[in-house]
This record gives C-alpha cells, structure tokens and sequence, in this order.
C-alpha cells in the first residue's frame, strides 16, 4: 500500500481534490436550489426538478418506489427514459428517500438529494479511476493519463450534471467503462457476454447508445480477425437480449413489440421539423385516434414522423442547413447550464443571463477545442489508435442525436474527446518546458 500512494500521488491528490470539490459543489446546490423558487412574476418552480425531463424522471421513481412489480417493470408508455427512473426509485427505497412533502398536492420534497448525487457521482470517479489504469495498462503516458483524469473529473461542462436526476452522470460513468475494457480486450470469449450486457445497460440508460456497439464490433474484428466470430457472437446475443427483453415488456403492456423509446419515432418532428398542434389534432380526428391508447399514440408518432420525412424531402436545402446548423450549436460548451437554468427557471433560454454568457461560451469552448484539435492532429501524425477510438465512441452517440441541437446531448460526445485533450495539453506543456530552457 504504502509503495501505491508513493508510486500513484499525483492520481490519489487530484481524485481527492476532486472528490472534495465534487462534494462542495453539490452540496451547495442542493442548499441553494433543492427547493422551491420564484420567478420574478410570481410563479414558483423547484429549483431541481424544474424541467420535464426531471419531472417525469422524478414521478416515475416515486411510482418505481412505492409500486414496482417485477411482472410489469415498466407499465407505462415506454416514451423516454427506462433506467433513470428505476435507479432512483429503488435508491429510495433503500435509503428512504421522500419523494413528497404533501403526496396529495405533488408537492416535492426538498433539501434530501445530497445522497443520490453523491451516489452517482462515486460511481462516476470509479469509471474514470478504472479508466486510468486501464490506460497504464496499455503503455498511454503518466502525464497523458493523470491529464485525463482531470479532465473528465473537473471540466464543468461534464461534472455540471452531478447534481442533477436526469441520470447523464451515471450514463457518462457507462460509457468510460465501455471505452476502458475496449482498449484492453480479453481473450476470453465468454467475457463478450457481458461486455454485451455492460453496452445495452447503457442503452437502458439512454437510448442514444444505440449505435453505441457498432464501435465495438469493428474493433474486435480489427484486433481478432477470424478468431472473433464467437465473440462478435457473444457480444450480439447479449445485446440482443437487453433489446428483446425490453420489448416483450412493451409488448406485454400494449400488445406491440418495440424496444426503441416512443419519442425517437417522432423526434424529427418536435425538434427537428418543428410541431404544429393544430396539425397533431387534425391527425388524432382524421385516423379516430384516443391517445390514452398506447397503441393509438404510437400510431400518432409515427403519423408525425411521415409529415417530418415529407417536409424534409420537399425542401431538402432547407432541412440541410438547419441540420448543420443544430449540429454545430450543440457543440458549443456550456458548463453555466444546468445552474443558470435553475436560476432563470423555464425562461433561461429567452433570458438575459443566456445571452450574456454567449461571449464566454464562445471563449471557453475555443480554448477547450483548440487544446482538442491540436491532440487530434497529434494523434494522426503519430498513428496514436487509442484517442481515436474514444472519439469514434463519442462520434456513434452525436450521430443518435447531435442534430435535435440541445447541447447536453453533445457532452457524452464531448467527454470521449478527453484524450484529444490529454494530447494536446501534453503537447503544450512539451512546448512551453522546450520553448523556456531557450532564456534559462
């Protein structure tokens, strides 16, 4: 032990320095916006659960809580999130975490997160702690590695989201574990199964992931060649079962086989095309639809993705641009977000303080990429496979949904870059040590 904390203290300083800072943060947002706030026109929102993303997240873990039953996991439309939810409910019922403070008027409870975000956090540092020896393993330089470390533990537009319940936290903790193991494959075929597992658990999380296992597949073509058709085998079967599993609970409840989240039938529609309300009510009467019917609601999803695909197709030049358009803005950094959010409440995006962190935005984010691309270019010139492989990672989730333009979908992209970063940073310390024995 006492050889580890010698040989490893600059990893044990930065992930305890990291830990205490993790743990301040979230503390002091739990005392300043786990509660209800008022906007300046009265209107009161909770500070944590103020969006609808959280709310649904966090009802459904008060139902999971109180009235889950393995025979029906998920008895309700599966639309958004499938794990989120569950984790919290069943985190609850262990450590009696209230949902209400008044259950009949849905009044939330306040000030009694701290445990869950730490808890999501902790499993977060144990990725990337995972991570850093995984990448020792592999011959990826101290400083390169150390460098990484603190990347995916202290940049602020990842570590925002530790002490919210939109469940990104332990997503990003799936996909570093996902990464870690990739670049240190074993030759044991049975490992495949559950590496096969490790990835639709992933999915669960966030349906984004889809694509997720085609980055796998290739690679263990790669490295394997004729040896990996039971492993490629073992990987889909385990998939697969995660996918068949899901939809035969679907189709107990509704009677249709689907594994994919209702939203992402119409997605193109609400974020991309843009929605119409009079043209949903004119497609619920002209198709008799009641959309207290789950199978008539996904008759309504798919109803608007077709006026999506044909408004597409009838002005593609237009649809192209926008394309582009949301994509680049989604990379755009934001590491303010999710506090400014629940500082403006509902109207941030409309708001003053939005507007005036553009600049820095802007700022940031050209530091951050510049460091990024400089290890992008470092890594080609030097045929570096590793940093490139994390990318092509990150590169299978923006492809899911980079294009709705919000920037939170961008950060589990963005953290598969850390490498890059690492790279570039290290290039830059090598640069600056070289460049000043010029004068000393």
């Amino acid at each position: 032990m006492p050889t580890f904390i010698k040989k490893e203290k600059y990893l044990i300083v930065l992930i305890l320095f990291s830990l205490f800072f993790s743990t301040f943060k979230i503390n002091n947002d739990v005392n300043k916006f786990d509660k209800y706030l008022t906007y300046n026109v009265g209107e009161t929102y909770h500070g944590i659960i103020s969006g609808p993303p959280q709310y649904k997240i966090w009802t459904k873990a008060a139902e999971v809580k109180d009235e889950f039953s393995f025979s029906n996991p998920h008895p309700y439309e599966y639309r958004h999130h499938f794990l989120p939810p569950k984790i919290l409910g069943f985190f609850a019922k262990i450590t009696k975490l209230e949902f209400y403070e008044n259950v009949p008027e849905k009044k939330f409870s306040s000030g009694n997160k701290f445990k869950y975000f730490m808890f999501q956090t902790l499993i977060y540092f144990s990725s990337v702690f995972f991570l850093y020896f995984k990448l020792k393993k592999v011959g990826i330089n101290k400083f390169v590695s150390l460098t990484c470390v603190f990347f995916l533990l202290l940049e602020p537009s990842i570590n925002q989201y530790q002490s919210t319940i939109l469940g990104e936290t332990i997503f990003f903790a799936l996909i570093i574990f996902i990464f870690a193991f990739l670049i240190d494959l074993s030759n044991n075929n049975y490992f495949y199964f559950f590496y096969g597992l490790l990835i639709g658990t992933c999915f669960l999380q966030r349906s984004v992931a889809l694509f997720l296992i085609f980055v796998p597949i290739i690679f263990i073509i790669f490295i394997y060649k004729k040896d990996s058709i039971l492993k490629v085998l073992n990987l889909m079967i385990a998939f697969s079962l995660i996918l068949i599993v899901l939809g035969f609970i679907n189709f107990k409840r509704s009677q249709i086989f689907y594994f994919l989240p209702t939203q992402t039938i119409d997605t193109p529609y609400t974020y991309f095309v843009g929605k119409d309300l009079k043209e949903i009510k004119n497609i619920i009467i002209e198709n008799n639809l009641d959309t207290s019917i789950e199978s008539d609601n996904i008759i309504l999803h798919k109803e608007k993705r077709k006026i999506a695909i044909r408004k597409i197709k009838e002005d593609k030049l237009k649809y192209i641009t926008l394309f582009i358009k949301k994509s680049l803005h989604s990379t755009l950094l934001n590491p303010t977000e999710v506090r400014n959010v629940r500082i403006e409440g509902k109207d941030y995006y409309k708001s003053d303080l939005h507007s005036d962190w553009v600049f820095y935005r802007i700022l940031y984010s050209s530091l951050i990429y510049l460091i990024i691309i400089l290890g992008f270019l470092y890594s080609i010139k030097n045929k570096l496979l590793i940093p490139n492989l994390f990318a092509l990672l990150g590169l299978s989730v923006f492809i899911a949904s980079g294009w709705v333009g919000y920037t939170r979908y961008w950060v589990p992209s963005f953290l598969c870059l850390s490498l890059y970063f690492s790279y570039g940073f290290f290039v830059l310390n090598n640069y600056l040590k070289n460049g000043l024995k010029k004068y000393f």
